[in-house]
């Protein structure tokens, strides 16, 4: 067995005996009256009671507000980046969505650590297992803005647009409970041109001026100078007068949504 195996062997055996007290609540029926007074432990056996729930199911069941204390909050802080570490991730992401419960500042949990860590994945089935358990659960509804846009950026970061597309997609379903927002799109318009992905950069400003969003004026200019680099220089001063018109408070927003139906529909990749 060589250096990194052991290592990862002590880790994991220290792990697995700090997880005990918390699996002996994740995984204990609530009514056990050795748990009922401790805060820490009726959250985990609110959201957590069982990993083959769904998340809709075990949201139904969230909903009493339960107050941590700093100490408890910075424990399961400092648990996250090890469950994250160990491989741990459905595990790392229950207690994310258990901690909501407590209304805890964003800043009090690890999430830029677990963010970066589901974004590092093959695939993006943990990451949308993170924005559906807290789109299922009423409490975490005000982590998901900031939260989607820790995804938007660690994606782009590591040179995943179209993972990045995939969330703003999420976001912008009927039944989302966060619509993208001005910050949001110009996020993703500015990504996308950086990493050569106009056509997407397009849609996402389609949605945005068909939100009756202006785009401000360096966003306006990202997008005509990335339409330059493709040679379309007709559309790129066609678009970029229009989108000014829509800046100076005119009410061109119908006049751009057509111009960029057509550049979208006659694109060639």
């Amino acid at each position: 067995m060589g250096c990194r195996e052991r290592c990862l062997g002590v880790n994991g055996i220290a792990l697995r005996a700090e997880m005990m007290p918390l699996r002996r609540v994740l995984f204990s029926p609530p009514t056990i009256p050795s748990f009922s007074s401790s805060p820490i432990s009726l959250l985990f056996s609110t959201l957590s009671s069982s990993s083959s729930d769904s998340p809709a199911a075990e949201a139904a069941a969230a909903t009493k507000h339960i107050d941590l204390t700093p100490e408890e909050l910075t424990r399961i802080s400092l648990l996250i980046p090890r469950l994250c570490s160990s491989d741990q991730l459905p595990t790392a992401i229950r207690l994310v969505d258990a901690s909501f419960l407590a209304n805890p500042p964003l800043e009090s949990l690890s999430l830029r650590i677990l963010i970066d860590r589901l974004t590092s994945e093959p695939d993006m089935t943990q990451s949308m297992a993170l924005l559906t358990r807290l789109k299922h659960n009423k409490f975490a509804l005000y982590s998901l803005r900031p939260i989607t846009t820790l995804l938007i950026s660690s994606y782009f970061k590591k040179r995943r647009p179209k993972e990045a597309f995939k969330v703003f997609n999420w976001m912008s379903r009927p039944d989302s409970p966060c619509a993208p927002q001005a910050a949001a799109h110009a996020l993703l318009v500015h990504g996308f041109c950086r990493n050569g992905f106009l056509l997407e950069a397009l849609k996402v400003l389609r949605a945005m001026v068909a939100a009756d969003m202006a785009p401000a004026a360096d966003l306006r200019s990202r997008v005509y100078r990335a339409l330059l680099r493709e040679a379309r220089i007709g559309e790129a001063k066609e678009l970029d007068a229009a989108l000014r018109c829509v800046g100076d408070g005119g009410d061109g927003f119908g006049k751009v949504i057509d111009l960029l139906d057509r550049m979208i529909g006659s694109w060639v990749e």
